[in-house]
């Protein structure tokens, strides 16, 4: 037993799950000898407390949270394993039962009793498999009257599989309510049962060929061979049969290997690939919260080494593994790679994650992405980089200056969707919906309404008519004159999804799709508008973005990072041609983008970020006050500033949107050295919470964001 392990102790006459996270120096060995059980089977092991315990550190999260991340969820860490029954006890020898229906049997006394006496133990467990609802046909038509199309529908649906189907998989393929099927087994047409819940855990089919991946062989080898965190700049169409590349060499070594997924989409899609590719044999499981208590086989499997690959979400990087032999993670920069404080997960980019466990359990760590993340690639003490593969398409690209124009879309973007008509081509719109409110400029001279302190655009808060620096705080009224040529004409800028859709629809004469994360309506339809994750996810022959200005100007710190990230791949899902409408046709991340100049784009804006103290050279924590507008104002001016450590800066306050009835405040913290910065927003956490009875203030911090807007 040692750092690591889970284990049974008891705590306030009553026996407790934990983890063991250190061991003391007493000679008589009186803490382990309070252990009463080792599980085996949920011990994380001392690697993933090593690494959860620098998480806590770093995250401003407390030890207990991060390595709830570590284990899945739906454990039974409640659950009692019947001895030696006393008479009169419902229970037979060795049969489970829960705390509270122990407690509420026997009472609390007798239950600390029947503890100590070891007629029952503490047996906690993974989740097991659940079951799930089946619907199974009992006729062999509906030849006779009285059944509805619905019904008939439905029936002929099911009668496509032969044993049945889940209740949930048959009604989302007909696309009709429960209510139909409780009719056609009310007249016994149907009958439901329940059964297991299939294994999450595949064997690879054999049916793709080492040839399918010797292209990225060499690459994959090289990375293996020399361990160590590397990433590789390959096509957005690409990555995934880079993943299965280094899946197949990893287990070709004997040796297991996790790859981590932004969406439960893209796991799936890998899923898929990795079965068809991988050698016979090979055992691949998923990992991400659709599984449910499917997960807790998938944990125990992936620990005890009986899965080869795994494949997850951001949930799935702190699962234990017997043979860690490779990391990769796909499409690096994603956001969703990253959970937000109270969501599932560390909030650590997986990025952090991996790059650390890499170095703990000696794995080799690939990240994927055609565009890197500035962060990462500024990390070139740490991580090398290998050669770039160029995309295979080369649109042709048109940019349409908008200088002196009002319209929100140009004569050029709507001919070009029009002329489209005649040769049937496919045209994806993309719009970016942001959060926060639009950037103002002067729409003779371009100039953008800037902050004097930060250098970024303020944010325009239409209905206060203010302009705000989502970093230092920094305001100022909307209207006025340009700072720079004198001219009144200051215009916001800012389209959204709906609106687009809206106009073109209007200036084409034709109905246009949408596609975003809630809604598709993107078959059919020739022009299609909508956010860019979900757009650039397709092939299309034009491709138009009339609102780059939106990210370019954004108030965010990664604003232009982000744009030039879309426009980079906006360039590969363009088949003809990709039109892009901006006031500023010569901004760097524009051009560089265009060209496919990865390098030039960092350079130049790693060396801005680096002369404003920008990440990734300092570390920020924003921290959110909320409450009753007097006691947050005396936490953040006062209980905060107490709490500042030697090199610790404390940005001006700004207000925040609250989430109750009460008043909201938003505080940046800024460090060179990242250990000061999370030690400051742990104890205002830690320090404000005691306070909240008397104050009622709620604080919530995150160390390190993605983006401070």
């Amino acid at each position: 037993m040692g750092i690591g392990a889970a284990v049974v102790v008891p705590l306030s006459g009553h026996s407790r799950f934990g983890v063991v996270v250190g061991l003391g120096s007493n000679k008589d060995n009186r803490a382990t000898e309070n252990i009463r059980n080792v599980i085996e089977e949920l011990s994380p092991g001392k690697e993933i407390v090593e690494i959860c315990t620098w998480a806590s550190e770093i995250s401003a999260i407390p030890l207990s949270a991060a390595l709830g991340a570590a284990l899945p969820p739906g454990l039974e860490v409640n659950r009692y394993r019947v001895l030696r029954p006393a008479p009169g006890w419902p229970w037979k020898e060795g049969e489970f039962v829960g705390r509270t229906l122990l407690r509420r049997t026997l009472g609390g006394q007798a239950l600390r009793e029947a503890e100590r006496d070891r007629r029952v133990e503490l047996a906690p467990g993974l989740p097991g498999r659940g079951e799930i609802e089946w619907a199974v046909t009992q006729r062999e038509d509906l030849s006779d009257s009285g059944f509805s199309p619905r019904q008939r529908d439905l029936f002929g649906a099911l009668k496509k599989h032969e044993s049945g189907c889940p209740v949930s998989t048959l009604l989302s393929e007909v696309g009709t309510r429960r209510d139909v099927l409780r009719r056609l087994v009310q007249r016994g047409a149907v009958k439901l049962e329940m059964r297991p819940e299939p294994s999450a855990i595949f064997g690879a089919r054999g049916e793709g060929s080492s040839e399918e991946c010797k292209s990225f062989v060499r690459y994959v080898n090289r990375i293996l061979a020399r361990g160590g965190a590397w990433m590789w700049r390959v096509p957005a169409r690409e990555q995934e049969d880079a993943a299965v590349a280094l899946a197949r060499a990893t287990v070709g070594d004997g040796e297991q290997i996790l790859i981590l997924a932004p969406e439960t989409a893209v796991v799936e899609r890998l899923l898929d690939k990795l079965l068809y590719s991988l050698p016979g044999g090979t055992t691949v499981a998923p990992y991400h919260s659709g599984l449910g208590r499917r997960r807790g086989e998938v944990y125990g499997a992936v620990r005890s080494g009986e899965v080869d690959v795994l494949v997850g979400t951001r949930a799935a990087a702190l699962v234990p593994f017997r043979r860690l032999g490779a990391i990769c993670v796909v499409d690096e920069p994603n956001e969703s790679h990253r959970a937000e404080v109270g969501y599932e997960g560390v909030p650590i980019h997986v990025r952090d994650l991996a790059l650390r466990r890499g170095f703990t359990e000696d794995a080799g760590v690939l990240f994927l992405s055609p565009v890197p993340s500035l962060i990462l690639y500024s990390r070139k003490e740490w991580v090398r980089e290998l050669p770039a593969r160029e995309g295979s398409r080369h649109p042709s690209i048109r940019i349409v200056d908008m200088r002196d124009s009002g319209a929100a879309l140009s004569s050029a973007l709507i001919e070009t969707c029009r002329r489209g008509k005649k040769d049937e081509s496919r045209v994806g719109v993309v719009v970016n919906r942001l959060g926060y409110a639009a950037v103002v400029y002067c729409n003779r001279c371009g100039t953008v309404r800037s902050c004097p302190d930060c250098e970024l655009p303020l944010a325009l808060h239409e209905r206060e008519k203010i302009l705000v620096c989502k970093n230092c705080g920094f305001r100022e009224r909307a209207g006025g004159e340009c700072k720079r040529c004198g001219a009144r004409r200051l215009t916001a800028t800012g389209l959204a999804v709906e609106r687009v859709r809206e106009d073109l629809a209007n200036a084409l004469g034709e109905p246009v799709g949408l596609h975003t994360a809630d809604c598709r309506e993107d078959r059919g339809f020739r022009v299609v508008v909508g956010t860019a994750r979900c757009i650039l996810d397709g092939n299309w022959d034009v491709v138009a973005i009339p609102d780059i200005d939106t990210l370019l100007l954004g108030s965010g710190v990664g604003s232009v990072e982000r744009a030039f990230r879309l426009l980079y791949v906006a360039v590969e899902a363009a088949g003809d041609l990709l039109l892009v409408q901006t006031r500023y046709p010569a901004h760097y991340a524009l051009q560089a983008a265009l060209r496919g100049d990865y390098p030039s784009f960092a350079k130049a804006e790693l060396s801005r970020r680096r002369a404003l103290g920008y990440p990734p050279y300092a570390h920020l924590a924003e921290l959110v006050f909320e409450g009753p507008e007097e006691s947050v104002r005396r936490a953040v001016k006062s209980d905060l500033r107490t709490l500042l450590e030697p090199g610790v800066e404390m940005l001006e306050p700004a207000a925040a949107d609250p989430t109750g009835g009460h008043v909201a405040m938003r505080v940046v913290l800024r460090a060179r050295d990242l250990t000061p910065l999370a030690k400051v927003a742990t104890e205002a956490v830690r320090e404000l919470s005691r306070k909240r009875g008397s104050g009622g203030v709620k604080v919530c911090a995150s160390v390190d964001p993605e983006e401070v807007r």
